[in-house]
């Protein structure tokens, strides 16, 4: 697949909106998405990478799944990764800005998308967590919370093991950018 710059990505989006938009003309519903991954970061100005090849799409309304699946950079399988996302993640969606008409295009916090991403852990993930854009803007109050309390990350693993090694990297991480973590 061609790499895909925020243009791109932002085009790609709209293009799926507008036909979502003409499928669904005689309903008032609009559907939900939920974007991840480094499209998701990209979108919301939260990494310094120029592109990715994919959208991940964690979530999407079924009314326009097959809307979505025409699109060959669309990736729903991310969805087999729901356990690498805090529990509670949809209390914390946030919209992305997109100035669709019918979708409501929207992202998990930038602390969910920051577990997911100590979850992968491999070298895009690891410079989309050292990106200036995303160490200026993170809570690092609620990532202790989502890593360490019962509620979040703890309670949607599938692993205990995958658990620690992602509450390990995190402590790490949170040292190294000067936050002592609430263990």
């Amino acid at each position: 697949m061609d790499a895909l710059g925020k243009d791109r990505l932002a085009a790609t989006l709209l293009r799926i909106d507008e036909e979502a938009d003409l499928l669904l003309a005689e309903s008032r519903h609009h559907p939900q998405v939920v974007i991840v991954g480094g499209s998701a970061l990209m979108l919301a100005d939260l990494t310094s990478r120029p592109a990715t090849h994919d959208i991940d799409v964690l979530q999407c309304d079924a009314a326009v799944r097959k809307v979505i699946a025409a699109h060959r950079v669309a990736n729903g399988a991310v969805a087999a990764y729901l356990d690498h996302v805090p529990y509670n993640f949809e209390d914390r969606l946030v919209p992305l800005p997109l100035p669709a008409r019918r979708i409501r295009f929207m992202r998990p916090s930038l602390e969910d998308l920051a577990v997911m991403k100590l979850y992968a852990w491999r070298p895009t993930d690891q410079e989309d967590l050292e990106s200036p854009q995303l160490l200026r803007q993170i809570d690092w109050d609620l990532m202790d919370e989502l890593v360490h309390g019962e509620e979040e990350a703890r309670a949607s693993a599938l692993s205990p093991r995958r658990y620690r090694e992602m509450a390990g990297l995190y402590d790490d991480y949170a040292r190294r950018h000067g936050h002592e973590p609430h263990v």
